[in-house]
């Protein structure tokens, strides 16, 4: 099973669609390593996620966890501080999420000025420190982003070895400081993006034997080439849990100030106790496309109550045109298999759950 542990609720941004951190208390951790490490001790394949906030604000913390527990490691931050991870450290992670948004001027204006540069210059430096590990870029598609164009960048730069995106729940809420007029006409605009690099990935396999590393394309193609039905693909409430800093174990590290999402402890639970704990319910449940799109979010299936009166609808318009340009594309892929100008195995990714969601 996949644990994001939680490190501490502070964080050293204040993104745009976030505003750094949660001030829920507890903010900082109240257990001890070895009653975390005793619970991970109980599931025969840990994943650990170090997670938060800004998990690196307490590197010190996080490299003695490694040094105790059990499992594989997996680190997910926004950048800043991933100088300070010592190398020795770096070989232990697996995969290593960066917080970054697209271009310069996206990710600096959704995320503060130099943050950019600041984040590029550590992901070079893991690299020559010996991270040989998946380096996925991990954006929040704001409204507004021109999807096309800033994934395209990533992958360009070099720097990723994949891309994955997820949007920004802000945009669909209700009311508050994060919505914008026009999200409708912005929707229409990211579902044309999302044919156009659709298109451009499958020409790249055509045109050059390989396929890109975009997340969402990979494991939802995956499934077509294979027929397997999806369950929920970040496993939330399945097999991926939250640690809070005081032990309690949440369904999502999106959802851990929501009392729904509490669903035990390290303390009075096993891993297997907590096991397919929860599953998301219309209209998730009863869409044509469970099979292959899973349910998307448990979190915002649990909150539909928080959006605005179209959100959700909005929300599956951009899930059931990703399906539909990738189902179109199917036959052309599973050419491409079958002649040997790609292999079956591009796709199966992530090889564990490794914190991409999936869907985006």
């Amino acid at each position: 099973m996949h644990y994001h542990v939680i490190l501490t609720k502070e964080c050293n941004l204040l993104c745009k669609y976030c505003g750094g951190g949660s001030d829920t208390p507890p903010k900082e951790i109240q257990y001890s390593t070895a009653e975390l490490g005793s619970f991970l001790r109980q599931d025969r394949n840990p994943v650990v996620e170090f997670y938060g906030g800004e998990p690196l604000l307490r590197v010190g913390t996080m490299q003695a966890m490694m040094d105790e527990m059990p499992g594989r490691f997996v680190l997910q931050t926004n950048g800043i501080h991933l100088d300070r991870v010592e190398p020795r450290y770096l070989s232990k992670l697996s995969t290593v999420l960066v917080s970054i948004d697209g271009t310069e001027e996206v990710t600096d204006r959704q995320r503060g000025k130099g943050v950019y540069e600041r984040v590029v210059r550590n992901v070079e430096l893991i690299r020559r420190r010996g991270f040989r590990g998946d380096l996925v870029a991990r954006m929040t598609v704001a409204q507004g982003t021109d999807i096309k164009e800033n994934v395209r960048h990533l992958l360009r730069s070099g720097l990723f070895d994949h891309v994955h995106w997820q949007l920004d729940f802000g945009m669909f809420w209700e009311a508050g400081e994060y919505t914008e007029p026009g999200i409708q006409e912005w929707v229409a605009k990211y579902n044309s993006g999302i044919s156009s690099l659709v298109d451009s990935w499958v020409d790249e396999m055509e045109r050059a034997g390989r396929v890109e590393g975009m997340v969402p394309f990979i494991g939802v193609m995956e499934s077509l080439l294979s027929g397997e039905k999806a369950r929920l693909r970040c496993g939330s409430g399945l097999d991926f849990f939250s640690v809070l800093p005081d032990g309690r174990v949440s369904v999502c590290p999106v959802s851990v100030d929501f009392d729904f999402s509490i669903v035990g402890s390290i303390f009075r639970n096993t891993p297997a106790s907590l096991r397919d704990v929860a599953t998301v319910g219309d209209p998730c449940s009863s869409c044509d496309i469970i099979d292959v799109c899973g349910g998307r979010c448990l979190f915002v299936n649990r909150s539909q109550h928080l959006l605005r009166q179209d959100g959700y609808s909005l929300i599956c318009t951009t899930v059931k045109h990703l399906v539909k340009e990738l189902r179109e594309a199917q036959p052309r892929v599973k050419a491409f298999a079958e002649h040997g100008v790609v292999k079956l195995s591009d796709f199966k990714y992530p090889v564990f759950n490794n914190g991409c969601e999936i869907i985006p």
